[in-house]
């Protein structure tokens, strides 16, 4: 299967699972739940790689591994709402980097 089948078809897998996050009810629900871990983990991110002396893309994806470990831990979070909180968590990094730049 070449890569663009392969991109295909993920790209068709995760456009089913927004959806379903989006359309359903179980899907709604756990949308809620994302935001509702999301919030004060970004929250404790963010005064954490502050403090830090040049803060770089890996140390803020070190962070974000390590604190919803710690947090999904806490919580008893399934694995699936644990591994969305990571991509969640990383994609915000863009909006940290620009916080430190001004």
């Amino acid at each position: 299967m070449g890569k663009f089948n392969k991109g295909l078809i993920l790209g068709g897998a995760l456009g089913a699972f927004l959806v379903w996050l989006n359309a359903t009810p179980k899907g709604k629900e756990m949308r809620a739940k994302l935001t509702e871990h999301l919030t004060p983990l970004f929250g404790e991110l963010k005064k954490s790689i502050k403090q830090l002396d040049g803060p770089t893309k890996e140390m803020y994806d070190a962070l974000v591994e390590r604190a919803v470990a710690e947090y999904s831990a806490k919580k008893e979070l399934a694995g699936d709402m644990k591994n969305m909180l990571i991509r969640q968590l990383k994609k915000k990094w863009r909006e940290i980097e620009n916080e430190l730049n001004h």
